[in-house]
C-alpha cells in the first residue's frame, strides 16, 4: 500500500492542491512518517502551513511553526550568504584563495569558490577526526580546532580542485572562520547583525559551542517502538554526531518554520544580496572539465551554497533547495524559482525529506505524490514480539501477517538490521534471538549471499564455527566478490586446523 493520488496536468484551484497536499501530509503524519512543520507558499502567499506532533515528547509540547530546530545542513546557505555579502562589500572576491587569508593553510590552490561549490577536495572532516575522536572520546570539537587538525595532518586532497564534487563539512567551517576574519567579529554576531535581523528572523541564532541542541528523537533499534532524545543517549554506545555537532557554518543555525518564511520573502526580494550575486549564486558549478557538474543522469547541480535543478519537463522550471539531516532530525527549504512557489519543512524524528519535498513540489503542480510506502514493517513487529514474548510467539505472528501485503511489508535489509540490533542487545538471551532473525532472512531469500553473510557472522560471534563455515561457503557462492566474507572464512578454516 503506497500512497499516490491521480491526477491531470492541468491547472488545478488552489483548494484543490491544498486538499491534496493536507491529505498527503495527515497521511504520513498518521503513519509515523512526519512528525514537525510544514509551510507551502505561492506567490509570496501561505497557502499551507500544518504543525504535527510534538517539538518535545517528554514535556508534551507540540510542534508549531514557532518551535525552535536545528537547520543542520540547511544552514550551509545563509553561510553562503554571509560570504556573498563580503563579496557585495568588496572584501573578498571568489577567485581569492582561503590561503591568502589564513597562510598556515596547507591547501595554496583551492579557492573561495572551491569552498563554496563543494570541489575543493579538501579531507572530509569525519574521516580526518576519526583518530582524534577515538584518542579523546568525550571531547566534543571546536570549529577552531577542526581547523587546527586539517593544518596539522595535512593529508592529501582527495581530488585536485575544481575536477570533481564532494559533500563536505569542512569547506564550510573554513567559510564560517573566514567570515569571522574578514568582518573582526564571532559567526554569530554577523549572522544576526548581517542576516537574521534585516530578513526579520527575530528567533534564529547560531548555537555555539556548549549551547544545548533543539530537541531531536531517534529509534535505536528494529525491536523496540520507543522513539529516545538523541541528546539522552550516551555517545559512547549509540552515534550520535556528538563529536563533531558543534561546528558552526555547516550546521548549528536555530530557527523556526516562521523565520524561515521570513527569510524566503527577505531573500527573494534581493534584500540580502543583489539579484546579479543571487543569480550566480544559482549557477551550476563548472568542473575543471569545463561541464557542469551533474549528480548522474539528474539535472541537479551545486551552485553557491545551494541544489540547483531545472526541471525534465516543458516548459523547463529551475529551482533551488537545501536539505539537511542529523541524527534526529531533517529539514529543507525548496524554491521553484520560475513559478514562485515555497517549501518549508522539519521533522524532528528523523524522516525522509526528500520524498517530502518532491511531492509536495508535485502536489502543487498537479502530477502525483511519490509512491511512498504507508504499510508496517514487518521486521519491527516480529523483532518487537521476538523480544517480549520469545521465538515461538513471534514466528507465529509472522507467519500470520506475511502474506497481508495490504498492510505488513517484509524487507531483507530491515530484517538484517534487525539481526545485527539484537546481537549487539543487551539482554542474556540476545545472540539466541539474533541467530533467529538471521536464519528466517537466509529462508525468506534464499539467493541473496549478503543473508547467509549475516548469519555466518552471528554463528562465528556465538562461537558455532562449523556452521558459520557453512554459511560463509553458501554466501561466497551467491556473491563471489565477497571479499570480507572470504577472509572470515579463511580465519575460521584456520583456527578449525
Amino acid at each position: 500500500m503506497s500512497y499516490q493520488a491521480g491526477f491531470s496536468q492541468q491547472t488545478i484551484p488552489i483548494n484543490q492542491k491544498v486538499a491534496r497536499i493536507d491529505s498527503f501530509v495527515t497521511s504520513l503524519a498518521n503513519h509515523h512518517l512526519f512528525n514537525g512543520t510544514l509551510l507551502v507558499a505561492e506567490e509570496g502567499k501561505v497557502i499551507y502551513k500544518k504543525s504535527l506532533g510534538y517539538a518535545d515528547f517528554g514535556r508534551g509540547i507540540p510542534n508549531t511553526d514557532t518551535s525552535l530546530f536545528n537547520l543542520a545542513s540547511l544552514s550551509k546557505p545563509f553561510t553562503a550568504i554571509a560570504v556573498l555579502q563580503l563579496v557585495q562589500k568588496g572584501l573578498l572576491k571568489l577567485t581569492d584563495t582561503f590561503a591568502s587569508y589564513f597562510p598556515n593553510f596547507p591547501y595554496t590552490a583551492i579557492t573561495i569558490q572551491h569552498l563554496l561549490t563543494q570541489t575543493s577536495g579538501i579531507p572530509v572532516v569525519e574521516r580526518y577526526e576519526e583518530e582524534y575522536i577515538k584518542a579523546y572520546p568525550k571531547e566534543i570539537i571546536s570549529t577552531q580546532k577542526a581547523y587546527e587538525h586539517l593544518v596539522s595532518l595535512n593529508k592529501p586532497l582527495n581530488f585536485t580542485a575544481g575536477n570533481r564534487w564532494q559533500y563536505n563539512n569542512a569547506n564550510y567551517f573554513l567559510l564560517a572562520l573566514l567570515v569571522e576574519k574578514l568582518s573582526q567579529t564571532s559567526f554569530a554576531y554577523y549572522m544576526k547583525k548581517n542576516v537574521f535581523t534585516p530578513a526579520g528572523m527575530k528567533k534564529t541564532y547560531v548555537r555555539e559551542l556548549g549551547m544545548a541542541n533543539t530537541s531531536r528523537y531517534t529509534l535505536l533499534n528494529f525491536y523496540s517502538p520507543t522513539y529516545h532524545n538523541v541528546d539522552s543517549l550516551n555517545p559512547a554506545e549509540h552515534y550520535t554526531y556528538y563529536h563533531l555537532g558543534s561546528l558552526i557554518g555547516p550546521n548549528n543555525i536555530i530557527s523556526t518554520i516562521e523565520d524561515l518564511w521570513h527569510f524566503d520573502n527577505a531573500f527573494a526580494a534581493g534584500k540580502l544580496l543583489s539579484l546579479t550575486l543571487m543569480k550566480t549564486a544559482f549557477m551550476p558549478v563548472v568542473l575543471n572539465d569545463g561541464k557542469p557538474f551533474r549528480m548522474g543522469s539528474s539535472t541537479r547541480s551545486y551552485g553557491l551554497g545551494w541544489n540547483v535543478y531545472t526541471s525534465k519537463a516543458e516548459p523547463a522550471d529551475t529551482s533551488i533547495f537545501h536539505d539537511g539531516r542529523i541524527i534526529g532530525l531533517t529539514t529543507f527549504m525548496h524554491r521553484n524559482l520560475t513559478k514562485k512557489q515555497t517549501i518549508l519543512f522539519y521533522d524532528n524524528t528523523e524522516n525522509n525529506p526528500i520524498q517530502v519535498m518532491v511531492s509536495i513540489s508535485n502536489l502543487l503542480n498537479g502530477t502525483p505524490a511519490l509512491p511512498i510506502r504507508l504499510t508496517k514493517s514487518l521486521a519491527k513487529v516480529y523483532g518487537e514480539i521476538l523480544v517480549n514474548k520469545g521465538i515461538d510467539d513471534a514466528a507465529t505472528k509472522f507467519n500470520e501477517l506475511k502474506n497481508d501485503s495490504t498492510n505488513y511489508y517484509v524487507d531483507e535489509l530491515e530484517m538484517n538490521r534487525l539481526g545485527y540490533d539484537l546481537l549487539k542487545a543487551p539482554f542474556p538471551n540476545h545472540n539466541e534471538l539474533s541467530l533467529e532473525v538471521f536464519k528466517i532472512n537466509t529462508l525468506l531469500y534464499p539467493k541473496s549471499g549478503n543473508t547467509y553473510d549475516s548469519y555466518a557472522y552471528a554463528l562465528a560471534k556465538s562461537g558455532k564455527k562449523e556452521a558459520a563455515i557453512a554459511m560463509y561457503r553458501k554466501s561466497i557462492v551467491l556473491s563471489p566478490n565477497n571479499e570480507e566474507g572470504k577472509r572470515a572464512l579463511k580465519e575460521l578454516e584456520g583456527q578449525k586446523e
